[in-house]
């Protein structure tokens, strides 16, 4: 392999795994079919595509402007693509949630699971509802969630919080079972195993 060849393998590789990484975020919008929402998703990876398969373009245009201009002009892109890659409202959510603002971060989610019934907004709504001190109504959210996609973990690991505090122990097992059995983030599965070793010790 020629040394003007390494590149290009890189970048394909850069490639394959910024999709892959996509896929396995959004396996929910997948198995919901939210094409147009997984697209949106997609966009700053797009972009990235974009900017790997013109690179050896730029390339063969060494000591000219092209490569400068390449690089703020996909620098801006790239900068775009990750703004239009979330709805400004779950965004909004989002912030909300990580300030603590819980009642305004539910009525965002509100909102949003309103105009695009999926299985994530369900469960984050249900998520801040919980963190509000609002059990029933998070019960109510994060059961939608798991109506909407059986495979979302994420909506029977914040029932099985909210289910633990309120000191239905063998449902927030059952829950936390099915939440390690589904789709949960990798983040979230040590928190669930160490809740499900602090139940079953009670």
């Amino acid at each position: 392999m020629g040394a003007g060849a390494i590149p290009i393998v890189l970048t394909i590789l850069l490639v394959v795994f910024a999709w892959r990484v996509v896929f396995s975020f959004n396996k929910d919008l997948v198995r919901a079919r939210a094409w147009g929402e997984l697209m949106r998703r997609a966009l700053p990876f797009a972009a990235i595509t974009a900017m790997a398969g013109s690179l050896p373009l730029v390339q063969g245009a060494r000591g000219s402007w092209i490569p400068l201009v390449w690089v703020v002009g996909f620098a801006a892109v790239l900068v775009l693509a990750n703004f239009l890659s979330m709805p400004n409202g779950e965004r909004r959510a989002s912030r909300a949630f990580r300030n603590e603002d819980y009642a305004a971060a539910a009525a965002l989610y509100r909102k949003l699971a309103q105009k695009h019934s999926l299985a994530r907004y369900w469960a984050f709504l249900g998520a801040a509802l919980g963190a509000g001190e609002q059990p029933e109504e998070s019960l109510e959210a994060s059961t939608k969630a798991a109506e909407l996609d059986a495979e979302y973990g994420l909506a029977y690991y914040n029932r099985a919080l909210v289910l633990r505090r309120l000191g239905r122990k063998s449902r927030a097992t059952k829950d936390l079972k099915k939440a390690l059995e589904s789709d949960l983030p990798r983040r979230f599965r040590k928190a669930a195993n160490t809740l499900l070793e602090e139940l079953s010790k009670r």
